[in-house]
């Protein structure tokens, strides 16, 4: 019996234990020996670890202690912050309201997995979140609607984008919704020669607007942490990144260890991320979406737009997806909606004004009706005054001549009788 009693209890935990280790997946050993001695690692649902780094401001956000450099590969983020190699090019940043920022393991490298806003004064910067996934053949792929905060920006002017401490001279948080407004959004990334390239906004429009000369560098990929530089990369000619191919990181999943339970749960939609693999297909209850889980007008196929920059053309890069069908259906439904009502408030105004041009020519017709009317018996009595005085005029003239004549004649008598006389 107490054998019996000693196997049973062998075979159960090994069971269980077998299920809880096989439970975390997502966690290569090279990012848990690398990150535990600056942050925690926290399982904040089944099967779902994040990392979460203590020592941090309060205003802190990701991708802010570094710098940018266009690579090869396109921008390139230099973190200068002791986890920042691996952090800042494999997985997605999110923030939570009860954990604050935490990171969500991913095993696709990238130079910078960011998203992009500009205009023509600020460029600005923030992190994908984990619902960003990537594929060949779209790119950048979200699996539910999610708009990043204007809080979790970084605005900066084109002059010091491509300065050494870009972090002195971000925008302030009073100042990041007025730039966000005004900004377009825009995420370019594409995969060729088995490398994920970030173009993000366009090279020759920051030179441009800069004034600077910006060279490209190229990339030198190493799996030994301690060639790289913590203080950024020094050497102008190249630079120097931590990379680590895919299997071998699926292989070294960490297994022997116990990691924290999260004390909340997290508002991060956990069915809607994947920790193993971000550039998995969908399956067919992704592209079955409904009405009302949609995404709002302003964040119907935007994200999956790059542009052409000598032209400045929107070009859909998701052409051959599922999902492009019912995008065009929804979008066009919406777009008549708001057409028709946007023409019914049109017609509403067009007949208002209308009817006020009416009413403004006609009360401008009998002010000139009575006008002409007001000169008109102006005149006439103009006329009559004239005729009159010129009535008089004649009458004094004809009146002095005859008396004239009556004296001349007078004298006349008077002189004959006067010689007579004499």
């Amino acid at each position: 019996m107490k054998k019996l009693i000693i196997i049973l209890t062998v075979v159960i935990w090994g069971v269980f234990g077998s299920s809880t280790l096989n439970a975390q997946p997502g966690v290569s050993s090279y990012f848990y020996t690398a990150l535990t001695p600056y942050g925690q690692w926290i399982e904040i649902d089944y099967g779902v670890v994040v990392w979460k780094p203590v020592i941090m401001q309060v205003d802190w956000n990701p991708y802010t202690q570094g710098r940018w450099i266009w690579t090869v590969d396109g921008w390139y983020w230099d973190s200068y912050e002791p986890f920042g190699y691996i952090t800042y090019h494999y997985g997605r940043w999110y923030y939570d309201d009860y954990y604050g920022w935490i990171w969500v393991p991913g095993y696709e490298y990238a130079p910078a997995w960011v998203e992009w806003r500009y205009d023509d004064v600020y460029i600005g910067w923030a992190p994908l979140p984990p619902y960003a996934t990537f594929s060949v053949s779209i790119g950048i792929r979200f699996t539910r609607s999610y708009y990043t905060p204007y809080s979790h920006w970084n605005f900066v002017r084109y002059n010091y984008f491509y300065n050494p401490h870009v972090y002195r001279y971000c925008v302030g948080p009073s100042y990041r919704y007025r730039i966000y407004t005004r900004t377009k959004y825009r995420t370019n990334y594409s995969y060729y020669n088995g490398r994920v390239r970030n173009y993000g906004v366009d090279v020759n429009i920051i030179r441009t607007r800069s004034g600077q000369q910006i060279r490209q560098r190229d990339i030198v990929r190493t799996s030994e942490v301690r060639t790289l530089e913590v203080r950024g990369n020094k050497n102008n000619g190249r630079v120097k990144t931590f990379y680590v191919s895919r299997d071998e990181l699926k292989r070294s999943v960490v297994r022997d260890v116990n990691f924290k339970r999260g004390e909340r749960k997290s508002t991060l939609d956990v069915s809607k991320i994947r920790t193993e693999t971000f550039s998995g297909r969908k399956t067919n209850k992704d592209t079955k979406l409904k009405r009302n889980e949609f995404p709002k007008r302003n964040d119907v196929g935007v994200r999956n737009v790059t542009k052409d920059n000598k032209r400045d053309v929107t070009v859909r890069n998701n052409k051959k997806s599922n999902d492009r069908n019912l995008y065009k259906r929804v979008e066009t439904k919406q777009r008549k909606k708001i057409n028709d009502n946007i023409n019914k408030t049109f017609k509403k105004k067009t007949n208002v004004k209308r009817e006020k041009k009416v009413e403004r020519k006609t009360v401008r017709r009998n002010y000139d009706v009575k006008k002409r009317e007001v000169k008109k018996t102006e005149k006439t009595v103009v006329r009559n005054k004239t005729k009159k005085t010129e009535k008089k005029v004649i009458r004094k003239t004809t009146v002095t001549r005859k008396d004239t004549k009556t004296k001349r004649n007078n004298t006349r008598k008077r002189r004959d009788v006067k010689t007579r006389t004499r």
